[in-house]
């Protein structure tokens, strides 16, 4: 088949610029309309990432609260903890007087009295005795029994003194022993002590 254009050539030019100005019309048309789709896009993405966004900011600080709870915990568990420890090192430290003073009266011969106690648990010897007695033989009995008790150790005679006595009445044998403190409470039973006669 023969085409035979019998236009002139400048309509024909004419012609070709009006197709190639409709052709970038619409083409121009149609990338107006892709920005426009990409713009809406852009929207609804940007809401749905703002969303997104906006609730893990929320999971983040609810986070970061229970993080902050749970340090503030822990910083209460130590200092209880260390706390409970200080007590305990106070508790084992602790001397329990009234059982030291029960076996001490427990130890004490009835014909020994007592003149003067100085206790220190922190300083040695821990206890400075002076008394008065009848006889060294109560002394000695009052020494072993001091030695047999599980309350007290390093029991040693540090001095004697016989004071003459009035008319009818016998003299005294005054006399002072040192002594440390070997446990300082016994659970249960205040001791264990021999029997000494």
């Amino acid at each position: 088949m023969i085409n035979i254009n019998l236009l002139p050539p400048q309509l024909k030019m004419r012609r070709i610029a009006a197709r190639r100005n409709a052709s970038l019309l619409s083409i121009c048309v149609l990338l107006v309309a892709a920005f426009g789709i990409l713009a809406i896009i852009g929207q609804s993405l940007k809401s749905t990432v703002e969303a997104y966004l906006s609730t893990s900011k929320n999971a983040i600080e609810k986070e970061t609260s229970v993080l902050t709870e749970d340090e503030e915990l822990q910083d209460l568990a130590l200092f209880v903890n260390d706390r409970s420890k200080e007590t305990e090192k106070i508790n084992d430290e602790r001397v329990f007087w009234s059982q030291v003073i029960q076996e001490l009266n427990n130890s004490v011969p009835v014909s020994v009295q007592f003149v003067n106690l100085t206790a220190k648990s922190s300083k040695t010897p821990n206890f400075i005795l002076q008394g008065n007695t009848t006889t060294e033989r109560e002394i000695i009995k009052f020494k072993e029994k001091l030695e047999a008790s599980s309350f007290f150790k390093d029991v040693t005679f540090k001095s004697s003194n016989l004071t003459a006595g009035e008319k009818d009445t016998p003299g005294k044998l005054q006399f002072a022993l040192e002594f440390n403190l070997e446990n300082k409470k016994v659970d249960g039973i205040t001791s264990e002590k021999k029997d000494i006669k």
